[in-house]
C-alpha cells in the first residue's frame, strides 16, 4: 500500500513539475480570489515574468486607460490594480456626477503639519512607459527631511491630502503618479474655496472600494492608524523615539529613517515589526539588514520577512531565537524551525532547492524535529509536494492570508 502511495505521489509530482519549467502565469500563482479589487474591464495584467536578476520575484506588464506599465512584485501589483480601480471609480463618479456627490461628506479638518508633497519614493516599484514618471525616481536622502518647492506653509494640504487618502483607502505615499495627481487635485478643490462639495464629487461609495490597500497585518493595522493620522514631521520623531527605545543607536536610526528605498509608511511598519520581536534573540540584526538594502526588491524582501516573523511571535515570543540568512529569516522555537522568505513565486528550481537544504540543514544543526518554509507569495504543488517527502512544510501567502492561518501545500 505504501508503494502506491509513493507511486501515485510520484506521479502527482512529475505532473505538477511541468508548469515550473515553462512561463510563469497567473494561474500558475493559483493567487487567492479576494486578491484581485473589482478591476475594470479595461485593464489587463498582459505577461508575468520572473526577474532575471533577482529569482523568485515578479514582474508584471500591466495596460490600463493610463498607459502602460511594468509592476515589481505580488504587493506592489495588488496595491497598483487597486488604485487603478478607485481612479477609474473616481473619475467614472466626476463624469457622470454620480457617487454621493449630493450627499453629506465629513469635513476634512487640518490635523497637523506636514508637506505638500507626500508622493516621493526614490524607487520604481511602478515604471511608466512614455509616462514622464521620472520625477519620482532617483535616490533622495533624508526622505522625511528633505522639503519640497512649495511646501512651505502649506500645511492644510498635505492634512487634507492625507485625510482624502484615508477615505478612499489608498495610501497617500503611494508611488503611482496618477493616483498622486488626483489626490492633489482634490485637495486642492477643497482648498480653493469650492470646500466639501466639490470634493465629495470625486468620492464613490465606500463598498466600491478595498478599505485596506496594504498586505494583511494585524501588526500593520495598528501602524497604519498611526500613519494616516500624523503628518511626516511627526512620523520621523515618533519613529526616532521607538527605535532609540528599543536600543539602536543614534547612527543606525538616522540610517534607516533617511533611507532611500523606503517611504515614511514602510518605515512606520518597520518600526512597529520591531517593536513586536524586541524580546526575540537576534532581532537587533533585523534593523542591520533593513539599512543593508541597496535596492527595491532586497529592501521589500527583508521588511516583508520581518513583517511575517512580528505576525507569528504570537504572545511569547521570549524563547525564540532569529538567525538571518540570504534566503531568508530562520525562526527557531522549541522543537520546530521556520524559514520565513518573501519570494512571490516558488517552484522546483534552484532557488527552491537551495531553501531546501537551508532548512534542512538548519534542522539537523539545532536538533529541531519539524521544519517549514513559510513564503510571502505564491508556491507551486510540484514543490510543496517534493519538500513534503523530505519532512518539510509550506506555507504559502503569508503576506496576503491571515498569519494565524496561512494556506498549507
Amino acid at each position: 500500500m505504501k508503494k502506491k502511495i509513493s507511486f501515485l505521489i510520484a506521479l502527482f509530482l512529475i505532473f505538477s513539475q511541468g508548469i515550473s519549467f515553462g512561463a510563469v502565469t497567473l494561474q500558475d500563482l493559483r493567487l487567492p480570489k479576494d486578491f484581485f479589487p473589482a478591476q475594470s474591464p479595461s485593464v489587463q495584467i498582459t505577461s508575468v515574468q520572473e526577474n532575471t536578476q533577482f529569482p523568485g520575484f515578479l514582474t508584471f506588464s500591466i495596460k490600463s486607460p493610463y498607459g502602460s506599465y511594468t509592476v515589481h512584485g505580488l504587493t506592489n501589483l495588488r496595491q497598483w490594480l487597486h488604485e487603478i480601480d478607485v481612479l477609474e471609480q473616481l473619475n467614472a463618479s466626476q463624469d457622470t456626477g454620480s457617487g454621493i456627490a449630493g450627499g453629506a461628506v465629513d469635513s476634512i479638518k487640518d490635523t497637523g503639519t506636514g508637506l505638500k508633497n507626500l508622493a516621493v519614493h526614490p524607487v520604481n516599484s511602478v515604471e511608466g512607459i512614455g509616462k514622464g514618471i521620472g520625477k519620482l525616481g532617483g535616490k533622495i536622502g533624508g526622505v522625511f527631511r528633505k522639503k519640497e518647492e512649495g511646501e512651505k506653509g502649506d500645511n492644510f494640504f498635505s492634512s487634507t491630502k492625507r485625510q482624502i487618502a484615508k477615505k478612499l483607502g489608498v495610501d497617500v505615499y503611494s508611488r503611482n503618479p496618477d493616483l498622486q495627481a488626483k489626490l492633489d487635485s482634490m485637495a486642492k478643490s477643497n482648498m480653493g474655496g469650492r470646500g466639501i462639495v466639490a470634493v465629495a464629487t470625486f468620492f464613490v461609495p465606500v463598498g466600491l472600494v478595498a478599505s485596506a490597500v496594504m498586505t494583511v497585518s494585524s501588526v500593520n493595522s495598528a501602524a497604519d492608524q498611526l500613519v494616516n493620522d500624523s503628518d511626516r514631521v511627526d512620523l520621523f520623531k515618533l519613529n526616532k523615539k521607538a527605535l532609540l527605545d528599543l536600543g539602536f543607536s543614534q547612527e543606525k536610526v538616522a540610517q534607516i529613517l533617511n533611507h532611500p528605498y523606503y517611504t515614511p509608511r514602510e518605515l512606520t511598519y518597520l518600526r512597529f515589526y520591531l517593536e513586536k520581536l524586541k524580546r526575540v534573540q537576534g532581532f537587533k540584526v533585523l534593523l542591520d539588514q533593513a539599512i543593508k538594502a541597496v535596492s527595491e526588491i532586497p529592501a521589500n524582501k527583508i521588511l516583508h520577512e520581518i513583517q511575517i516573523a512580528a505576525d507569528s511571535v504570537g504572545n511569547a515570543p521570549q524563547a525564540m531565537k532569529l538567525v538571518v540568512t540570504p534566503e531568508g529569516l530562520i525562526l527557531e522555537n522549541g522543537d520546530k524551525v521556520a524559514l520565513i522568505t518573501a519570494y512571490d513565486f516558488l517552484n522546483s528550481s534552484a532557488l527552491g532547492d537551495r531553501l531546501t537544504e537551508k532548512v534542512t540543514g538548519f534542522r539537523q544543526s539545532l536538533g529541531k524535529r519539524s521544519a517549514e518554509i513559510w513564503n510571502g507569495g505564491a508556491v507551486t504543488s510540484g514543490f510543496g509536494g517534493l519538500v513534503l517527502l523530505k519532512g518539510i512544510k509550506v506555507q504559502r501567502m503569508c503576506l496576503f492570508e491571515s498569519a494565524s492561518t496561512p494556506a498549507e501545500i
